[in-house]
């Protein structure tokens, strides 16, 4: 007997047990089974209600999230569209931009030949004016310079023929202003020897001869007002001299006689003497008059010495009209006419050369453009 039908006991014996057991777990799986099935039932339903939930919630957070994502990209669009738009407007500001630039290039060159013609036309022009403008100029400064020629002129005669420093300062003056009407550089020496004329005739010391002249013409009147002079006796009086005089006059009684008077002694002078002292004195007068205007020293202090001599020799000065005429003459004693007048015609001699040489050129000129 072979080994295969030996074991075939063992083997259906024990296929005989596991159906059986198999029977037996069919049967517990056959009771088992309805309490499984439930208990997946409601797990089943408590999965579905959570996904359900879950993909609920999934849904609405991601339609959320969609929303969001959709407006975001809408603003983004419209800034795109908006970006756009301004990128299209600068390009035409651009192209806008290039043709003013074209049409600024073209003005600027058209403005550059005007202004080109204009200054032709200007430097023309100014050129006629500056032609125009000195002629007029030469032909004022001529009747200026001639007018303060003038008035130079005449200061250097007032100083030479009547020695007024006065009115010579004043003319020079209005010489210096008409000048400086000029504005003229080269006029500058002259109106600096003008200046050192002026100085010096400042110098000079000033003398009333208006006043003095007046004071003189007051005493006409009073000329005819002086009084003869009244001399009377001295009182008689004890002194070592009348002693002496009486000894000595006792030794020549014999040969004079006196008397004792005590009324008024007659006048030694007449009354036509006294006319005629008059009439001298009114002469001394006028030359003191005419020393004054000519300023000779010598022959004021002459007639001055003169009018008071006659004054006190023919006429009463103690009082009334002679008292007020030795107080006029003796307050012009000590007074110094005489003036030493410098020479102040610089002045005068360099406006001159300056006219000489201003013709000398004119007419150079005048020969170059001919």
């Amino acid at each position: 007997m072979s080994k295969t039908e030996a074991k075939t006991p063992e083997v259906a014996e024990e296929i005989l047990v596991d159906d059986q057991a198999e029977s037996d777990e069919v049967m517990t799986d056959r009771k088992d089974r309805p309490q499984a099935a439930r208990s997946n039932g409601w797990f089943a339903i408590i999965l579905s209600v959570i996904a359900t939930v879950a993909v609920g919630t999934g849904g609405w957070l991601g339609w959320n999230e969609l929303q969001s994502i959709t407006r975001a990209t809408q603003s983004v669009e419209a800034s795109i569209q908006a970006l756009n738009s301004k990128i299209t407007r600068l390009e035409n500001l651009e192209e806008t931009t290039r043709i003013l630039d074209k049409q600024i290039q073209k003005l600027n060159s058209d403005v550059g030949r005007a202004d080109a013609r204009n200054q032709s036309v200007i430097d023309r022009v100014e050129m006629v004016a500056e032609q125009i403008a000195k002629a007029q100029v030469d032909t004022r400064s001529s009747y200026v310079l001639a007018e303060a020629e003038y008035l130079l002129k005449l200061a250097d005669q007032r100083l030479l023929v009547e020695k007024n420093p006065e009115t010579a300062v004043n003319l020079m003056r209005t010489a210096q202003a008409l000048l400086g009407q000029l504005q003229d550089g080269r006029l500058l020496s002259v109106r600096e020897r003008l200046a050192q004329d002026l100085q010096s005739l400042a110098a000079i010391q000033t003398i009333d001869i208006l006043g003095i002249q007046a004071e003189l013409l007051a005493l006409d009147s009073v000329l005819d007002d002086l009084q003869l002079p009244v001399r009377r006796l001295a009182p008689e009086t004890e002194s070592e001299a009348a002693v002496d005089v009486q000894k000595w006059l006792g030794d020549l009684s014999e040969f004079i006689r006196i008397r004792e008077v005590n009324a008024p002694i007659t006048p030694l002078v007449s009354a036509s003497d006294a006319g005629r002292a008059r009439e001298v004195l009114r002469l001394s007068l006028e030359q003191i008059k005419v020393a004054l205007i000519r300023e000779d020293q010598v022959l004021f202090d002459s007639g001055l010495a003169q009018a008071k001599r006659l004054s006190t020799h023919f006429f009463d000065v103690t009082e009334g009209a002679g008292l007020k005429v030795m107080t006029v003459l003796s307050s012009l004693e000590g007074i110094q006419i005489a003036r030493e007048i410098p020479d102040a015609a610089q002045g005068l001699r360099a406006l001159k050369a300056y006219r000489d040489a201003l013709t000398q050129e004119r007419v150079s000129g005048s020969v170059v453009k001919q």
